[in-house]
């Protein structure tokens, strides 16, 4: 039996955001790092450090498009066989999780994805532009479904054309907040979107 009550799977490929500040001392937080990512914040490194082995930094040798999924699969199925009463998450923006997520709840083990450290916060919520969020929602729905962001840095680029003069916080919690609210996925690296929420 663990220590911890939850076990959090982060995929650095896909999210770089680590956010210590919400991690608890009950959480096992182990750090996906792939093959090619060599430059990691040394900042963020020292902010784990006093974690001591609650935080764990994996490199694997995974090359290519979802090469991480496999190794984080393998990692949560590896403790789930260990204690299955815990709660297991996975923090990526990739809704690829999502079929081994939904086959661990039948299975009824506590597990979930998660595409913000908001949402491991207690009642910690972002602050956000909401007349700058609803224009943003507004002018996506307007561009044809083909036209619009297709990755993360493109549709950084469209708020922050669209939101001149909005500091990069505010467009940082507005990207953050639809992927929240599910408007906008992941999937395989390419942003999708469902506009009708």
């Amino acid at each position: 039996m663990s220590i911890f009550e939850e076990y959090l799977y982060i995929d650095y490929e896909n999210v770089q955001d680590v956010n210590v500040d919400v991690i608890k001392k009950s959480i096992k937080v182990t750090i996906i790092v792939g093959k090619d990512q060599t430059k990691v914040p040394i900042d963020l490194v020292q902010k784990t450090q006093p974690f001591g082995n609650a935080v764990e930094w994996i490199r694997v040798n995974g090359k290519g498009r979802n090469a991480l999924d496999f190794f984080i699969a393998y990692f949560l199925g590896k403790d789930v066989a260990a204690d299955r009463e815990k709660t297991f998450i996975i923090y990526s923006k990739d809704t690829g999780y999502d079929p081994l997520i939904n086959y661990l709840k039948k299975s009824g083990i506590k597990a979930k994805r998660i595409v913000s450290f908001q949402e491991l916060g207690q009642n910690k919520t972002i602050s956000i532009d909401e007349a700058g969020m609803k224009k943003v929602k507004e002018s996506l729905i307007k561009v044809a479904a083909n036209k619009r962001p297709k990755k993360r840095s493109s549709l950084t680029g469209f708020i922050v054309a669209l939101l001149k003069g909005l500091p990069k916080q505010d467009i940082d919690n507005i990207i953050e907040d639809l992927f929240i609210k599910k408007i906008v996925y992941e999937e395989n690296g390419i942003i999708k979107y469902s506009l009708d929420k």
